[in-house]
């Protein structure tokens, strides 16, 4: 995979020279090896997510098994600063989307899929939380990742404040909440901010949000799946918007 690097050398270069590029790295467990030691530690200290694998799973990974237990996942993709994508807004009234740690990455890409799909301003990620935009992410966006602008902030609540500042409403997806979906005016700046899936958004950035709404159900299931969830709320929009 040409968005794979693996090897303890190559991945060294790499965190030397271009730790930017890098959206995460695997390595083998329970590993006592003092150069992946050093790596981890390396990683850390960059704030590079982490994570650990068994060596089939490296294997799989890397596409060989001469990984010497680590891999190192580029990204591929070109991040907008936040600050680009709201000096340069598609929208009169711009609409972002804020994913701060959604798991899976059918449901990152889907969900990119829908926000380009309502021609929305950007969809915003945090580092180190979340799955990272790998392969599964690109297929599952069907090609929207080509177009739709994302950026990638370290501070989730920081960066809610910031766009609260900007004038934007920050409206939360919440099942618990009192508020309908339709009842928002989505002809605002808003961002839609979704929990991750199962454990819903951090309290302080939920405290953020200065509207929480829910989406009815009337049949027997509980929830629905974050994705869909997002494309009700990103359709809401765009029907407001049209309308």
């Amino acid at each position: 995979m040409d968005n794979i690097v693996y090897g303890r050398n190559a991945v060294f270069e790499l965190l030397s020279s271009s730790p930017e590029k890098v959206e995460k790295l695997y390595f083998q467990f329970n590993t006592s090896h003092p150069r992946l030691k050093e790596l981890l530690i390396t990683a850390k200290r960059l704030r590079i997510p982490v994570g650990k694998a068994r060596l089939e799973k490296l294997g799989e990974i890397a596409g060989t098994t001469k990984h010497q237990g680590v891999c190192a996942l580029m990204s591929s993709i070109s991040y907008y600063r936040l600050d680009e994508i709201l000096d340069a807004p598609r929208n009169s009234h711009p609409l972002l989307v804020v994913l701060p740690g959604l798991n899976d990455p059918h449901n990152v890409g889907a969900i990119l899929r829908t926000a380009e799909a309502v021609a929305s301003d950007g969809v915003v990620l945090v580092e180190g939380k979340g799955s990272p935009v790998s392969a599964a992410v690109h297929k599952a966006s069907a090609g929207a990742l080509s177009h739709i602008r994302v950026s990638k902030v370290r501070s989730l609540a920081g960066t809610l404040r910031y766009l609260k500042e900007k004038g934007f409403q920050l409206v939360a997806a919440d099942m618990d909440a009192e508020t309908n979906y339709t009842d928002v005016d989505f002809t605002l700046p808003t961002v839609l901010v979704m929990g991750s899936e199962g454990g819903g958004l951090p309290p302080g950035a939920l405290d953020e949000c200065g509207m929480r709404v829910r989406i009815p159900i009337a049949g027997c299931v509980e929830s629905l799946n974050v994705s869909v969830s997002a494309g009700v709320l990103l359709y809401e929009a765009m029907r407001q918007r049209l309308g």
